[in-house]
């Protein structure tokens, strides 16, 4: 039943589930409209403050979905969504600094599936791929830059499903030059996706150094095979335990530093409520 209504939505209202698209395009202004290369946000950072919102419904979603179009009336905390409008010009900056041209899809942005990926609804995801792609081979697409993890994933994983034969890359896989801006040491916490299925550990850990930005690392807290999940991919299913795994987190990084690096807006959408200092990649290097 939940990945036929998350389909369903996805037919609707263009997202898992009702929101305003306004809110996810509008961070962005100036950007051509029409570009060949796209930077791609799914609406993750500009909504990852609301999953603990629709993970409580996930559970009722059967009895509920008669109401769901009411959720077009939820939006983040202005100040949330502040912070990731500025993640994503700061992303959007960094790929400017480093040569990378590109356009953006504003309000017909599609969402990339990952959550019907992720929870196993393998039939919805084949079948929502293929929009998408069509979609973006209309638009004449050939090259996505993806923001974050889930979405680098998903997109990632469609040629096991479909036909897909356009280029996706990682902007951190486009940033050879980037200055810190702080002089903290931090412990990074690393995105599961990232880090163990994506082979991108390493790219933004050689960022961070170059920067100058200094990390502090223990291989059974920070270590590829060893790092603590953030708890946010069980949300859905349990959310009690996904507390206490945030908050263990939470507790293991700060043996390291009190000041936490992380690479994906669901890992601080989970771990923020028990570390007060802790900052997305993109906003500590410029």
């Amino acid at each position: 039943m939940l990945g036929k209504l998350i389909y369903e939505n996805l037919q609707k209202y263009g997202f898992p589930y009702p929101v305003d698209k306004k809110i996810c395009s509008g961070w962005a202004k100036d950007i051509p409209k029409n570009s060949s290369t796209i930077i791609y946000t799914s609406c993750m950072h500009q909504t990852a403050s609301l999953s603990e919102f629709y993970s409580k419904l996930t559970p009722l979603a059967e009895k509920l979905s008669p109401f769901f179009f009411l959720g077009k009336l939820i939006r983040p905390k202005k100040e949330e969504l502040d912070r990731a409008y500025l993640i994503l010009n700061k992303i959007a900056n960094l790929l400017k600094k480093n040569g990378i041209e590109f356009g953006y899809l504003y309000e017909e942005e599609p969402y990339s599936g990952a959550i019907l990926l992720e929870l196993g609804y393998l039939d919805e995801f084949k079948s929502y791929a293929k929009q998408v792609y069509e979609f973006f081979k209309n638009k004449g697409i050939k090259k996505i830059i993806t923001v974050d993890p889930h979405t680098h994933h998903a997109l990632k994983r469609y040629s096991e499903f479909i036909q897909f034969d356009i280029e996706v890359v990682n902007y951190l896989e486009l940033i050879k030059d980037a200055k810190g801006l702080a002089n903290d040491i931090f412990v990074v916490h690393d995105s599961c996706l990232y880090s163990r299925f994506l082979n991108l550990r390493d790219t933004y850990r050689n960022i961070i150094n170059k920067s100058g930005i200094k990390i502090v690392e223990d291989e059974l807290i920070t270590g590829k095979d060893t790092a603590y999940c953030c708890g946010s991919p069980i949300k859905s299913v349990n959310p009690e335990l996904s507390e206490k795994i945030a908050k263990a987190r939470v507790e293991q990084l700060k043996r390291l530093s009190k000041n936490i690096l992380v690479v994906c807006p669901m890992c601080y959408a989970s771990l923020s409520k028990y570390a007060e200092n802790i900052k997305d990649l993109a906003e500590v290097i410029e």
